[in-house]
């Protein structure tokens, strides 16, 4: 990334993006270190739900939590369907409802979400009771 051309936060999105598509989380995180260290970019709530859906389609849930819970700015709804999608396809039936929580905090009028992990934890064959949220 040592170009005459100075990369802007979009051009992160994209070769984050790319990172995750293509499993490459050493060069995904090198490129998200290298943002403000050596580009001056600072990373901003697009490049963090980048690096969560890297870590999650890696099979690394545990660090994508780690690394929800150590962003310097707020989670958004973006970060947390990114767990989610890792979370289906790695058939992760505990993270679901820390997320669904989650996206209920952000906001409590959308119930799709939160019927959507119920549902894939119960398709997931978890004998839980639905997950019971405050209105």
């Amino acid at each position: 990334m040592k170009a005459s051309v100075k990369p802007d936060c979009i051009t992160f999105v994209s070769i984050l993006s790319a990172c995750s598509h293509s499993g490459l989380v050493a060069g995904g995180w090198e490129c998200f270190n290298s943002m403000a260290r050596d580009f001056g970019v600072t990373p901003r709530s697009e490049h963090n739900a980048c690096m969560v859906d890297l870590l999650g389609r890696a099979g690394m849930l545990d660090e994508a939590c780690d690394f929800i819970e150590r962003m310097p700015i707020g989670s958004n709804a973006a970060i947390w369907g990114a767990l989610l999608g890792a979370c289906r396809i790695h058939l992760n039936v505990d993270i679901p409802e820390i997320a669904a929580r989650a996206l209920f905090d952000l906001d409590p009028g959308n119930q799709r979400d939160t019927s959507s992990c119920t549902t894939f934890t119960h398709s997931m064959g978890k004998e839980k009771k639905p997950i019971q949220l405050q209105l």
